[in-house]
């Protein structure tokens, strides 16, 4: 993580928006490039990246303002804000794994939940704002979840933000995290307080050395992973992680986000037989359960104090009732429809297979998050320009949310989709990657 502050500075350029964007066509370069430029102020930053997105819109690479007309499916019509194209497409930026969204016992669900407890729930949980559904919800999610509580949060995002910068707060805690995980985890450990520190992804080595090396100064350990992460798709190396509890004493945080639900298990962690070996386990309700929301579920004591602790609890309204009622309804459906576990593993391992056999670079992972890695960042701009024309939407993922040399496409594949959709994707997918020259 650089230290932008001390960043060497340079006469500001009278045509910045100009110069910045011949230059350099990735958004996320702007601000840094600016800095090094010597502009500090925020209105020309603003500039910069104003002018970058007019001409990004006049090349049909700017991605910012897409959304689907009739909301989330595994096909609709895309489109987006800033100009009139728009298209019939195979939509892949969804996380909705089970298509529990378009389920009919989800939507009666949320709409009863309406008729009898109104729309919003005007306060925060800590102020009344939850009603029976909330408390329901709270303990059904605390035994999916293998812990004796649970804590709702109106989001995935507000529930790391709050329970990591609640927990590790000041100088006597260190965090270590997965150099690959959240931004809510990131921005949770910044707003704590607390000395922190990444280690390499996926490296169960790496974090002992640093335990070895740095935990004897601190009273507070706490490590952070994520159960499959976001960006690639791969699975922690879990067990390797918990194995090191024998040795080091810290408090282990476990994001499931990509993961709850989508074993007869419920989490990653249950399925390794290693819930009594993780001392929190988050997840937000948005991906598997089709609604909005995210849950931490620990021991009672824990969850006690993140109550007074976690400002994201505190201060936040409460997820809408409509909300928490599809929550607990996909739930049901997840507990009595086996089959759609089976069906979308069952599609993961076709696309995963077919993409890999034709020489696409697909990661390590196995989950449902399936990478294509571009490694050039102006080729993935235009290839995506040139899959959504052949009626593909999905996101390029560019820096810096990822190293230049790691750029890739996401296609998270839902049990919604069908194989005429994947096997259409792959042919779009064989031919213009020939014509890239990613596969032979």
């Amino acid at each position: 993580m650089d230290d932008l502050s001390v960043t060497a500075l340079s006469p500001a350029s009278e045509n910045l928006e100009a110069e910045l964007a011949g230059a350099n066509r990735q958004i996320g370069l702007v601000r840094k490039q600016c800095l090094e430029m010597g502009v500090r102020d925020i209105a020309s930053v603003a500039a910069a990246y104003h002018e970058l997105k007019q001409q990004q819109t006049a090349s049909k690479v700017w991605c910012y303002d897409n959304f689907t007309v009739a909301g989330s499916n595994s096909s609709g019509i895309v489109k987006s804000d800033v100009h009139s194209d728009e298209r019939e497409c195979i939509v892949w930026p969804i996380n909705h794994y089970l298509g529990l969204n378009r389920h009919s016992k989800v939507i009666e669900a949320a709409i009863e939940a309406v008729r009898e407890f109104g729309t919003g729930c005007g306060t925060s949980a800590m102020s009344g704002g939850h009603n029976r559904l909330h408390k329901e919800l709270e303990k059904k999610l605390a035994v999916w979840l293998g812990k004796e509580s649970a804590l709702l949060f109106p989001t995935g995002y507000s529930a790391n933000v709050g329970a990591i910068s609640g927990l590790a707060k000041g100088p006597s805690c260190f965090v270590l995290f997965d150099r690959e995980c959240h931004a809510s985890i990131i921005d949770g450990i910044k707003l704590s307080g607390a000395k922190y520190l990444p280690f390499r992804h996926n490296d169960a080595r790496d974090l002992a050395r640093k335990l070895e090396k740095h935990a004897a100064g601190f009273e507070n350990i706490l490590v952070i992973v994520e159960s499959v992460y976001s960006m690639s798709g791969e699975e922690a190396c879990l067990q390797e992680i918990c194995d090191l509890k024998s040795h080091h004493n810290f408090l282990l945080f476990v994001d499931e986000a990509h993961s709850f639900g989508l074993y007869e298990e419920r989490t990653l962690c249950s399925k390794l037989g290693l819930s009594d070996q993780v001392d929190f386990v988050m997840t937000t309700l948005s991906k598997s359960t089709a609604s909005i929301g995210g849950v931490v579920a620990c021991n009672h004591a824990f969850k006690t104090m993140l109550q007074v602790e976690a400002n994201a609890y505190l201060f936040q309204a409460a997820i809408p009732p409509a909300d928490a009622a599809a929550i607990l309804a996909a739930m049901d459906v997840i507990e009595s429809r086996p089959d759609l576990l089976m069906s979308l593993w069952g599609k993961v391992d076709y696309m995963r297979r077919r993409l890999r056999n034709l020489g696409f670079d697909v990661g390590n992972g196995t989950s449902p998050i399936i990478p294509v890695f571009v490694r050039d960042s102006d080729t993935l701009l235009k290839l995506g320009q040139d899959m959504f024309e052949n009626g593909i939407f999905t996101t390029a993922v560019a820096y810096p949310v990822v190293k230049h040399s790691e750029v890739r496409f996401r296609f998270i594949l839902n049990e919604s989709h069908s194989f005429e959709q994947i096997d259409h994707t792959i042919d779009v997918l064989h031919r213009l990657g020939q014509s890239y020259g990613l596969i032979g």
